[in-house]
């Protein structure tokens, strides 16, 4: 909670994901897999949501390879430099959880990567697929997926910020949906967003 104009207003509540937003889990994940099939696939291959149409194998098996990922997780990269910074600027702002479509046997990887690379956040929560995140209560979204984007934009008073990856430049402009091709977009399209929810509570 926070007090303007003397009474007290709630702050709002951001989901930020996992993969693709704070880890660069696409890095390892493209060394299992041109490792088993003998590819040569980069993250730039990854051009749709659908990676494993990409990468030509079953859908389980590539989620296997981002779960064998996890599992040494100390060899997933962050997606930028100095990331618990920019992250941290979001926190007297709003409330910040982690909320990721990660398997539950990966849960306890994810976290230890979060606390390695000292990410601050409020919660970590876990949904079992991509598009029950926009059933949960938050007002805006920082993720990766397209499929995410077109949920959010069909609901009013929604917010989602798409982080630029190979697999969502394809994705139209849609109301209520902000693009940012890094972290520094992200907060300068938070503000926005702030400002535009101060603006409808007045």
């Amino acid at each position: 909670m926070r007090e303007r104009k003397g009474a007290l207003i709630r702050l709002p509540r951001i989901a930020v994901d996992l993969d693709g937003v704070l880890a660069d889990t696409i890095v390892p994940c493209c060394r299992i897999i041109n490792s088993a099939y003998g590819t040569n696939f980069e993250v730039s291959s990854f051009n749709q949501w659908n990676a494993w149409e990409v990468a030509h194998i079953p859908k389980d098996e590539f989620l296997r390879s981002l779960d064998s990922a996890w599992h040494d997780w100390r060899t997933i990269p962050p997606t930028e430099e100095n990331l618990e910074h920019k992250v941290a600027r979001l926190l007297p702002l709003a409330g910040v959880d982690i909320v990721t479509g990660r398997s539950p046997e990966t849960v306890t990887s994810a976290k230890s990567w979060l606390r390695f690379h000292r990410i601050e956040y409020n919660s970590f929560v876990r949904t079992n697929s991509t598009l029950d995140k926009a059933k949960l209560s938050y007002e805006v979204f920082i993720d990766d997926s397209p499929d995410l984007m077109y949920a959010l934009s069909a609901t009013p008073g929604r917010h989602g910020i798409l982080y630029t990856q190979p697999w969502n430049k394809q994705l139209p402009e849609l109301p209520g949906i902000y693009r940012a091709d890094s972290w520094n977009q992200i907060l300068e399209s938070m503000e926005r967003i702030f400002n535009r929810m101060n603006v409808d509570d007045s």
